[in-house]
């Protein structure tokens, strides 16, 4: 049998995945990703955590504002795609720790090019904790959505 053919428990014989195609999933469950972040910032929001945290309100869900999150969490899903062959049996641990990355790009190069500073820090170190908390479902709705879509195997 090809390399690029696997052969299923059911006797059906499926083509693997492309590199390209790994992307392509990944991107929208990267969305899908994004979407339970802006989600996640409306329960804290009603929770009362945001507020006692120093934020005023949840990120916004109208149009266009919406949009932007949607996107940027589809490009970031576009590295775990690329990365998610050498990560799959780890794939929830890998997607656990995989929001580090975007929070990363948002602590040491987005924050600071809004003005607030380096981490956020100039809002305060609570406003650097709510980012952390409220980013942190990115990864693993990722990883599950990425294990969704493409199945048991990869």
């Amino acid at each position: 049998m090809p390399s690029d053919v696997r052969a299923r428990p059911s006797g059906l014989v499926q083509a693997r995945l492309t590199p390209m195609q790994r992307v392509a999933i990944c991107f929208a469950a990267g969305v899908i990703g994004a979407l339970a972040v802006v989600t996640f910032s409306h329960i804290l929001f009603q929770l009362g955590i945001s507020a006692a945290l120093g934020v005023k309100a949840p990120a916004s869900l109208r149009s266009p504002d919406i949009y932007k999150p949607l996107f940027w969490g589809g490009l970031w899903g576009i590295p775990f795609g690329l990365l998610i062959e050498r990560a799959w049996s780890r794939l929830y641990l890998w997607g656990l720790l995989y929001f580090l990355a975007p929070v990363l790009a948002l602590f040491l190069f987005f924050l600071p090019m809004a003005g607030a500073g380096y981490f956020g820090l100039k809002q305060g170190p609570t406003f650097t904790l709510y980012l952390l908390l409220v980013n942190l479902p990115f990864g693993i709705v990722t990883a599950l959505a990425a294990r969704a879509i493409m199945g048991r195997t990869l």
